[in-house]
This record gives structure tokens, C-alpha cells and sequence, in this order.
């Protein structure tokens, strides 16, 4: 699989250590008024690792996604993408490195699930170029591997909302990005379905990707991903391992009621 530095256009990392991270944040803060959401994140996404960022509502954990893919910019601190700052690149540029399933996603135009996964393409084809057979199957293979093939043909606008996020998911397998960035993709997912597409992120990552989700059920961090930020009203209270930084004193603290942590044969269990 491409780096983020190679899908971009950028070379490796003079450091002699081959390639950088394929994202770093160096003392990120964001502000919404006067108002903190959160000061001084700094850890670096390796190839091969899944990062989680859990908190409660309203702490900035949407806007820090945003912030990572260049939507906005960050109030303090700088975002790397590969070894370069993330503002000294295009959309276009991003796009070929970063793939973006947000919390949710209403097309304009009355776009098939399949002319939606192929939208995936776009910024790793020449402009204005069409799709060619290859790419169809490759598209439709990306929806059969989210069990959303049968759709094809739907318009996106009349999907359920747990259809229309594997669609989105569809599209960021079809791009060959390096970095995937959700924004809650297990919403409005049944419980099968969440489990089919953390399998299908946590496959993209084993071979050489990252991957950095927004999630609220701390079962699955457990479950799934190598590293966990957590956040709570202004500030990160920690970063790290999800064993050690999922701890009972501090998830207490952020969600601002008492949680328990279980085992359950062998696995980690948050109790209320």
C-alpha cells in the first residue's frame, strides 16, 4: 500500500528512518468562541495502527477530525502529513493520502451507491476522465465486501442511514488511500454490521494503513484498535494504549459518571 508521502507527491523523510508518520500532530489546540475543546495533542499515526478518539458530546472530537483532514485549520499547533505541514497541500493532494467517512453523507445529485463509490476515484484519476470496467468492479467488489451490492443501483438519497454508511465505507475502500479518518461509522450500524466494517478497517490496516475513527461504545475500542485519545470538556486526559489509558478514574471523569471495567471472558467490558 502507497504512504501518505508516496500518494502525495512527497519524498522521504531526510531523518534517515525511512518514511515519516503518515500523520503527526505537534501541539494542536482548537477554540470554538472562547472556549477550549482542547490544547496540546501531539502523538504521531504510524503505518499499521488504529487510533480511536472517544469522549462525550461537545468535547471536539468532530472538530479535531476536521482539523486532521485540512476542512479547517487547527487554532494552535501544526498537522503533519507525511513529512510535510498539512496546509502546504492541495484538496486534491489530500485526497490522494486520506480518505474521509464522515458522520454522514446527503449527495446533491441523485447518485446510484455505485456512481457514489467511485466518487472514491476521482482524485487518483485525471480530471474529467470516466470510470473504466476495472474500476466498476473494483467498485462493486468494495461494496459486496460491506454486504451493500444489491444497492448498487439504488440512489444513495433512498438508502437507511446504516445502508448509506457502508456505501461511504464502499467509497474509502475504492480510494487506495493510506489514512482512513471516520467520524462515528459504526452509527446506525446493528451490531453485525458494525463488527463487518471495523473488520474491513482493521483488514486496510493490518496491510500497511492507518486509520483514525471517532467512536462512543469503549467495548469496541478494546476490541479493535492499537491506540485510544481521550477526551474530556477542554482537555485530553490522556493518549496511549486503550489498556492503559482507558482506566476507571479517568473514563469516570470524562463522561461525568462512575464506569467499571470487567473482564468478560478475556475481554474488557465498560460497565455503568
Amino acid at each position: 500500500m502507497a504512504s501518505v508521502a508516496s500518494r502525495c507527491g512527497v519524498g522521504m523523510s531526510e531523518q534517515g528512518r525511512g518514511l515519516p508518520p503518515l500523520l503527526r500532530l505537534d501541539g494542536v489546540g482548537a477554540r470554538v468562541g472562547d472556549r477550549t475543546l482542547f490544547e496540546g495533542l501531539s502523538f504521531s499515526v504510524e503505518a499499521g495502527v488504529a487510533w480511536a478518539v472517544v469522549g462525550p458530546n461537545g468535547v471536539g472530537k468532530t472538530t479535531l477530525m476536521r482539523a486532521i483532514a485540512g476542512v479547517r485549520a487547527a487554532d494552535e499547533g501544526q498537522v503533519w502529513l507525511g513529512d510535510r505541514e498539512l496546509s502546504e497541500y492541495t484538496r486534491r493532494e489530500i485526497a490522494r493520502g486520506v480518505a474521509v467517512v464522515p458522520q454522514s453523507s446527503s449527495p446533491v445529485f441523485e447518485f446510484s451507491a455505485l456512481e457514489f463509490v467511485l466518487m472514491g476515484l476521482h482524485a487518483s484519476r485525471p480530471r474529467f476522465s470516466l470510470p473504466s470496467s476495472a474500476d466498476r468492479q473494483r467498485a462493486l467488489d468494495a461494496l459486496a465486501r460491506l454486504e451493500v451490492d444489491a444497492l448498487a443501483n439504488r440512489p444513495v438519497s433512498s438508502l437507511s442511514g446504516g445502508e448509506r454508511q457502508r456505501v461511504v465505507m464502499a467509497r474509502a475502500l475504492v480510494a487506495d488511500a493510506p489514512l482512513w479518518l471516520l467520524d462515528e461509522p459504526t452509527a446506525n450500524l446493528d451490531l453485525r454490521h458494525q463488527l463487518r466494517l471495523l473488520e474491513v478497517m482493521r483488514q486496510h490496516v493490518d496491510q500497511g494503513g492507518a486509520a483514525v475513527a471517532v467512536l462512543h461504545d469503549l467495548n469496541l475500542v478494546h476490541r479493535t484498535f492499537d491506540r485510544v485519545l481521550l477526551l474530556a470538556s477542554g482537555r485530553a486526559l490522556g493518549w496511549g494504549p486503550p489498556d492503559e489509558v482507558l482506566n476507571e478514574e479517568d473514563v469516570s471523569e470524562a463522561f461525568g459518571l462512575p464506569m467499571r471495567r470487567v473482564q468478560v471472558e478475556g475481554r474488557q467490558v465498560w460497565l455503568a
